[in-house]
């Protein structure tokens, strides 16, 4: 406790005065015996004694309230703070600004981040000449000034003019250990640290495991060095009553082949993060047009929907997507995604066959060239080139993504190390099965070749035998996990109604780093892939005609084969995404030196840069750090060499969406030892810093304990006094006339 104007505690002495008056008052009668009175000498004991009660008991509430006014005046306060705001003192500030994006967010009457910037402002208002001040933010781009305490506040009212609520997420854990460092060095009388934001749950993971990290790493003398430099850290809350929002939290695009004129699915997620159900409109933009627009969609109070667009490329190329929430909202940060799609990529795939055939239905590659270069597709993603098997010895193969060997004799010693040579350099080659293979001669190319030829060596071919019930096997399971797979497991009817009437079994138990990609019902492998090298190879256990399968025929065949060649060749390529904030990371393993890229952000700049050697490896990596706008980031590769342009979608931290609110007994416990001071009114600071200036007054207080002590004095003066012939020692009247008769007779 402290007080204010300790000069009036020195009125605390006239709480003697009742104790004089009472030690004064207590002088006593002189006794004068009266013999006929003798039996009243017990009734007027009893007076006395509760006399000399009510005397003390008045006398200490009397002595109470002269003692409570003394410390009233005196201004006594309590704080937990080892020292006040005092006037004048030497002061340094660190003013933690959180503007993520949940800062965006608008609350009954504003913006949050106006109210943050408006409770930074009283902040400097209040401090003096000669305080230091130092303002950090939580995202967006870094002031040159950030950071720094200055003598001067003109820094930081700049910035504040300047900086606007990012896309990102804040971590407030660091920014407050970068504050807690920046005052840990400075000479100043008081220090303080502010923390601006709206206390959001998810800015403060990690705070638990570093304040655990960092105890087991203090010993007991920094501990005690910490404790006794405690600095006050004072919470603003800006998060009062948040106005219903709705997010835009995901968007996936598939594809079973990314071609012009085929369906494309996108998969928006959307979040309510409001108490009550919310409804919202949907749009689908494609590069800069409005592509489609959902119904009115009702999402649950604080749960998800997912709405699905369906749609088609008019045209090849790389195209932008962004999908868009229609209204307002309680944030506009969080109403759009960006996504992008590379379409009709020009694959070339090298069709291998034994012999061309006069009558093409008859051709062992005809479903697959039908497969491949479908009439009606109009543009179409894959460019195939017909081969015959003598072509490979001279055919220049790495011009061809993928090569596709149609029921094919045993390669010789030239043309197996010719494919070899190919898949490892990154190469993909795909055998199918048919009359022309024979097991045998293929395990004896393949061991000349290293083992490299083929997914595993091969076993007997197999038919249904004479006399079984079988007649055929079906595939009953598709490698849900292959990136070309995933999206034909269902539903299952499409693969389940493939009959095999004949197959080439694998030995898988010596190969066990390949890859079932279909298996028949009976357990057995069907297709089977695995790596070597920089490429793949994967053997199809069945023929390409309609000789040992209705696989040609069914409608797996295409998108089965299409994705293959897809994923194999890298059609369908990973689409690049970032959160807004986090930078745009490009390994280019391949890379001898320096590769130039050109960057377009969405602000439409164009900037030239080059990628730099990663510490440890020595390999080639390109960075762009300054994602903190979304949009699409467009990257153009200046080596010819490799794909000249790339896409990264750039969009706001899904979790900012999410406004759970860490409680105030979690802070103060992870906090320990630093003392909390929580803003009651962030649109107003005055009563905060009147409190950290003076701490919590009690005047008010000790001044309703003087009213009450009054009060009982007052009752115990005026209704337990006893009365007057008591207070002279005098029987009562009855008593008196008792006494006068008894003097008569005698």
């Amino acid at each position: 406790m402290t007080f204010a104007a300790p000069l009036f505690l020195a009125a605390a002495l006239a709480a003697a005065i009742p104790v004089v008056l009472h030690m004064i008052n207590q002088q006593q009668a002189k006794d004068l015996p009266f013999p006929t009175l003798r039996f009243l000498k017990i009734s007027v004991e009893k007076t006395r004694r509760r006399k000399r009660v009510h005397d003390l008991l008045l006398m200490l509430l009397r002595v109470a309230v002269l003692m409570l006014i003394a410390f009233a005046l005196a201004k006594p306060t309590v704080t937990t703070l080892s020292s006040l705001w005092g006037d004048g003192a030497n002061s340094a500030v660190a003013i933690v600004l959180d503007n993520s994006a949940s800062m965006g967010m608008v609350d009954s009457r504003q913006m949050r981040f106006d109210t943050a910037t408006h409770a930074a402002t009283q902040i400097l208002d209040e401090l003096g000449d000669g305080d230091r001040v130092a303002l950090l933010l939580t995202s967006g781009p870094k002031f040159p000034e950030e950071g720094k305490l200055e003598r001067t506040q003109e820094n930081a009212r700049q910035m504040l003019a300047q900086v606007t609520p990012s896309y990102e997420r804040a971590d407030l854990v660091v920014k407050l250990q970068q504050a807690q460092a920046l005052l840990a060095d400075i000479e100043a009388t008081n220090k303080q640290i502010y923390v601006i934001t709206d206390l959001q749950e998810l800015c403060w993971e990690g705070l638990a495991e570093e304040k655990k990290e960092e105890s087991s790493k203090q010993t007991d003398a920094e501990k005690e060095q910490d404790e006794s430099d405690e600095i006050p850290i004072i919470f603003v809350d800006c998060n009062r009553a948040p106005k219903p929002n709705v997010a835009v939290q995901d968007i996936a695009v598939h594809a079973a082949v990314p071609v012009a004129g085929l369906p494309v699915k996108a998969s928006v997620e959307l979040f309510n993060a409001a108490p009550i159900e919310q409804q919202r409109h949907l749009e689908l933009h494609i590069d800069g047009e409005k592509k489609d627009s959902s119904p009115a969609l009702k999402i649950p109070a604080e749960s998800t929907l997912k709405h699905d667009f369906l749609f088609k490329f008019d045209r090849g190329g790389l195209h932008r997507g962004e999908v868009r929430l229609v209204g307002e909202d309680g944030s506009a940060l969080d109403d759009r995604r960006f996504f992008s799609m590379d379409i009709d990529q020009g694959i070339p795939v090298g069709i291998v066959k034994a012999q061309r055939h006069e009558i093409a239905y008859l051709d062992d590659t005809f479903y697959v060239q039908q497969a491949l270069s479908p009439g009606n597709a109009g543009s179409w993603a894959i460019s195939t080139t017909s081969l015959v098997a003598a072509d490979l010895l001279s055919e220049p193969l790495n011009q061809y993504k993928v090569l596709i060997c149609v029921n094919l004799s045993a390669p010789d010693a030239d043309t197996a190390q010719r494919l070899v040579s190919y898949v490892t350099g990154g190469g993909n080659l795909i055998w199918f099965c048919g009359d022309n293979v024979d097991p045998q001669a293929y395990n004896q190319a393949n061991e000349q070749a290293g083992g490299k030829l083929l997914p595993a060596p091969l076993l007997d071919i197999r038919a249904p035998v004479a006399g079984e019930e079988r007649d055929s096997w079906n595939i009953t399971s598709l490698e849900g996990k292959h990136p070309a797979l995933r999206d034909l497991i269902e539903p299952a009817s499409l693969y389940q109604s493939v009959l095999v009437y004949k197959h080439q079994r694998f030995d898988t138990a010596n190969s066990p780093d390949a890859l079932a990609l279909a298996r028949l019902n009976d357990g057995e492998a069907l297709i089977l892939q695995r790596d070597e090298g920089d490429g793949k190879v994967l053997m199809v256990g069945t023929t390409a005609h309609t000789g040992w399968s209705n696989l040609p025929l069914r409608p797996l065949f295409l998108p089965l084969l299409a994705r293959l060649t897809f994923e194999l060749a890298g059609g369908e390529q990973t689409r690049h995404s970032a959160l807004a904030g986090t930078p745009i990371i490009l390994p280019l393993d391949d890379a001898v030196g320096q590769v130039g890229v050109e960057v377009r952000p969405p602000s439409g700049e164009m900037l030239r840069l080059t990628s730099e050697a990663e510490q440890g490896t020595g390999r080639q990596v390109f960075r762009y750090p300054d994602t903190y706008h979304i949009g699409l980031y467009m990257l153009r590769l200046l080596d010819a060499s490799r794909p000249t342009q790339l896409a990264f979608s750039v969009n706001v931290n899904p979790d900012e969406a999410v406004g759970t609110k860490i409680a105030r007994e979690k802070l103060e416990e992870l906090l320990k030892p630093h003392p909390l001071v929580f803003a009651e009114d962030p649109e107003d600071l005055t009563d905060t810093f009147t409190w950290l200036r003076e701490g919590k007054s009690l005047w008010g207080t000790f001044l309703g304990f003087v009213l009450i002590v009054l009060v009982f004095e007052t009752l115990i003066a005026n209704r337990l006094s006893p009365k007057k012939d008591e207070e002279n020692n005098q029987p009562p009247p009855g008593m008196r006339r008792l006494a006068r008769k008894g003097h008569t007779a005698a």
